[in-house]
């Protein structure tokens, strides 16, 4: 079985649509999915994204043979104030079209840092029907939300918290691995766990990954197992992406992307020879 792969266009956060689709055409991924373009992740600013041209933008990728696979939100749902979540839940709306109109399945959210100066057992409750909420939303319109293992729900009994708390069925889970290996989990044990709701995965590396924090390693010059994670994804069949996350967007002293992604799909090539 031969896993697609994809990447984050956090890995290029001043690309346009061509230079996104160019980098991927060359380098043999299969996918993006959508964080930063032309310098923001504020997608729905962006004309090329609009009612009027996001079909058009959805052309040129179809006509490469590149799928827009998600659209990468920071939408969550901590906030205990009314008004905050409903601007939570417009961004998702505004976001969900896009998706709709590039043909992507799913959106991503976050769970977020649970902020200390709230209630924590109020502001689970809150994150768990928030989520859940913008999840049905969606899956009404056809199209997943997946919840990142990021944040305060890096963990398998973090994330199986918010499903305890009433989250809905319909939200599903995007797993990046670092997260839940530099919290002491390994695959093995985040798959038994979760992998009936594992929809979509990011890989990346990193010389200093533990629960502190981490920093950030062209692929296969870090620490961070990922031949094992691919081994167990083919085992047990998943059907989805793997895709790499290069956080370039966030850090912008580390690697361009013109070394990040190309070096990336080498090592992935070279796994299986």
């Amino acid at each position: 079985m031969v896993i697609p792969l994809g990447f984050s266009t956090l890995a290029c956060p001043d690309y346009d649509v061509d230079q996104v689709i160019a980098m991927a055409r060359d380098n043999g991924y299969a996918g993006v999915e959508i964080r930063f373009l032309r310098g923001t992740v504020d997608l729905p600013t962006l004309e090329e994204l609009s009612p009027g041209r996001v079909a058009e933008t959805r052309r040129r990728f179809d006509n490469a043979g590149v799928a827009v696979v998600g659209i990468d939100t920071s939408v969550r749902m901590t906030s205990l104030d009314p008004a905050v979540r409903a601007q939570q839940l417009e961004a998702a709306r505004a976001n969900l079209a896009i998706a709709e109109g590039l043909g992507a399945w799913f959106l991503r959210v976050f769970g977020g840092p649970i902020p200390a100066a709230q209630d924590r057992e109020r502001t689970l409750d809150a994150i768990a029907s928030g989520l859940g909420e913008v999840a049905d939303l969606t899956a009404a319109r056809g199209i997943a939300t997946l919840l990142e293992t990021h944040d305060d729900f890096s963990t398998s009994p973090a994330v199986l918290d918010l499903y305890a708390r009433g989250a809905s069925d319909s939200l599903g889970i995007l797993w990046d691995t670092l997260h839940t290996y530099r919290h002491g989990e390994d695959g093995a044990f985040t798959w038994d766990r979760l992998g009936d709701r594992i929809k979509h995965v990011h890989v990346k590396d990193s010389k200093a990954a533990n629960a502190g924090g981490f920093d950030f390693a062209l692929t296969g010059e870090g620490t961070v197992p990922i031949r094992s994670f691919i081994d167990l994804l083919e085992s047990v069949g998943y059907q989805g992406f793997v895709h790499f996350e290069w956080e370039k967007g966030w850090h912008p002293e580390i690697a361009p992307p013109e070394i990040a992604l190309p070096h990336f799909a080498r090592f992935m090539r070279g796994l299986r020879p």
